[in-house]
């Protein structure tokens, strides 16, 4: 994870508030629109080569890469948590 976005949420208060819960709605938002990464990992509980791999989804990193550059320019300080959340979605800032 992008070390500002860690270090916003480690130093607690409103803004590691608004960066945790702008994360959760980006999970759940892109979910919704089918915007997540599928990825693939080795079945923990099958020890056979030949088993298939378990399908996962996650949140894409260059998201993480956006809302770190709303953290630098002051956006989680002036946006809604729900416009941060669009914009996000939508492309680079």
């Amino acid at each position: 994870m992008n070390d500002l976005v860690l270090r916003t949420i480690g130093a607690g208060g409103r803004p590691g508030s608004k960066v945790a819960t702008i994360i959760c709605d980006l999970v759940v938002k892109g979910g919704e629109l089918g915007e997540l990464e599928e990825y693939e990992i080795p079945d923990p509980e099958n020890r056979d080569p030949k088993a298939p791999p378990i399908k996962r989804t996650r949140m894409p990193r260059q998201w993480l890469d956006r809302l770190a550059r709303a953290i630098e320019t002051g956006a989680i300080e002036r946006l809604s948590t729900a416009r941060i959340v669009e914009i996000l979605l939508q492309g680079p800032l």
